[in-house]
């Protein structure tokens, strides 16, 4: 029996002999990456970049604190991280991205009809990308044919997710508010029943003095002993002011509040902060032409280089007598 062998020497050998063919697969290796570069349909990738602000810098009990001087930070922590991830992930957001880019017109799919508007779906979330750093700032990205669109539709994106994350907020405020406001309606009402109630006693017995025991327990004016019931007459208006005196410090108190919470979800009051706006990107995405070439120059070499030794070492097994 014959023993075969092929150790490194056979192979530097075999490679030295076949060295014309291999530099030949290697350039054709490489004349295919450089059609591939032509032939490829270029893209474009949009890049934004924000902050997330700390959403209780603006809440109310921040904005007009008094007595509590805790520090509140500017910039939100992961947990406000996440919520936004969790919004740019989220069917509502990107449905309004594709309706205020324009995806119909973009890819030419009809948005109303329910296949069309999930391929649509389906186009931004297979293009747009969202990531996070160690530094807490996020940056977007959307890949698109069109320099442009890349761009617009990475700013959209924040836009939205920015709109989208406020009105999180801003909506339970408002909630909060028009509870308050109708509060306010019912305070009024009994106010107004109050003072018709007030001015009716006042006139029938003649008592104009100020004598509410609510304000610290003072009685102004002249009040002058009367006939019979003047006595009651004084007490039914010193309860019933009493009682009014209580809703109209309630009511100026709830107004304040009504004028705190407005204040809190004014539009100016943004909550993402956008530091890198997308602009149309000058050069197309993906690998250079470097890239590629150098590529396709190592896949050639491999690959031809492993034919050879393959074809070399087998008919060498062939050429041995068994």
């Amino acid at each position: 029996m014959t023993n075969t062998s092929f150790d490194l020497v056979d192979i530097i050998r075999t490679l030295q002999k076949k060295r014309g063919f291999i530099l030949a697969m290697t350039l054709v290796a490489m004349l295919l990456g450089g059609i591939f570069l032509v032939v490829r349909q270029k893209k474009y990738k949009g890049v934004a970049t924000f902050f997330v602000n700390n959403p209780l810098y603006g809440d109310r009990s921040t904005l007009f604190r008094s007595q509590d001087t805790r520090y509140v930070d500017y910039f939100g922590g992961d947990d406000d991280v996440d919520k936004i991830m969790a919004f740019a992930n989220s069917d509502t957001v990107r449905d309004r991205v594709i309706r205020n880019c324009q995806f119909d017109k973009i890819y030419k799919l009809d948005l109303n009809d329910p296949k069309g508007h999930a391929a649509l779906m389906s186009i931004f979330t297979k293009n747009f990308t969202i990531k996070r750093s160690e530094y807490k700032d996020v940056t977007v990205s959307y890949v698109a044919k069109e320099p442009v669109d890349a761009a617009n539709v990475a700013n959209m994106a924040v836009s939205v997710m920015e709109e989208t994350y406020r009105h999180y907020y801003t909506a339970m405020k408002m909630n909060i508010y028009s509870s308050i406001s109708e509060k306010v309606t019912q305070l009024d009402s009994s106010i107004n029943a109050l003072t018709d109630t007030l001015a009716g006693l006042r006139d029938k017995y003649g008592i104009y003095s100020l004598i509410s025991p609510d304000r610290r327990n003072i009685i102004t004016g002249d009040l002058r002993a009367g006939g019979k019931g003047y006595g009651r007459a004084i007490e039914e208006i010193q309860n019933i002011e009493s009682i009014k005196d209580q809703l109209v410090t309630d009511r100026a108190h709830y107004i304040s509040t009504l004028n705190e919470f407005a204040a809190t979800t004014n539009r100016s009051m943004e909550f993402l902060k956008l530091i890198t706006r997308a602009l149309p990107p000058t050069s197309p995405t993906g690998a250079s032409i470097t890239m590629v070439l150098l590529v396709a120059a190592c896949a050639g070499i491999g690959f031809s280089s492993i034919y050879v030794l393959l074809i070399t070492y087998f008919r060498k097994l062939n050429s041995v007598v068994r």
